[in-house]
């Protein structure tokens, strides 16, 4: 059943709140904010977990209800980190490589680059279906 844009937003707010740890105090579920017809939310957890997704959504409404577009991403300082230690790691593999005329370090950097981020990924998944399902709860 299609909501109006104003039914969507109340639904969000009623589980958000801009406090992103769990204390117990506050039953919302949802931490983010919510500005105008944009969100950015993620589950709130006693402890934090850089791997956590965050879903990132536009309303938009149509003369029949509206409709919702969803972005999972990993959160900032991770997409941050992935990036940097991709560079350092690159940089490392070729400047060994080079300087030891071996192309073995080379190798072994990218070998570890795909290490870290199958990790990444693969633990953004794992936490992606509950954001997921939170958000079709809601918005159900």
């Amino acid at each position: 059943m299609p909501h109006d844009w104003d039914v969507v937003l109340q639904r969000l707010l009623e589980v958000t709140t801009d406090e992103v740890n769990y204390a117990g105090r506050t039953p919302k579920i949802l931490a983010g904010w919510i500005k105008d017809d944009r969100f950015q939310l993620l589950i709130r957890q006693r402890r934090m977990n850089s791997f956590m997704p965050v879903v990132e959504g536009k309303i938009d409404p149509t003369s029949t209800g509206c409709l919702i577009f969803l972005q999972y991403r990993l959160m900032p300082a991770t997409r941050m980190y992935l990036i940097l230690w991709t560079i350092i790691t690159l940089a490392s593999g070729i400047f060994l490589g080079f300087y030891y005329l071996n192309m073995l370090p080379g190798l072994a950097s990218i070998g570890i680059i795909a290490l870290i981020h199958a990790i990444a990924w693969a633990n953004f998944r794992i936490h992606w279906r509950p954001l997921h399902d939170i958000i079709f709860e809601v918005l159900a």
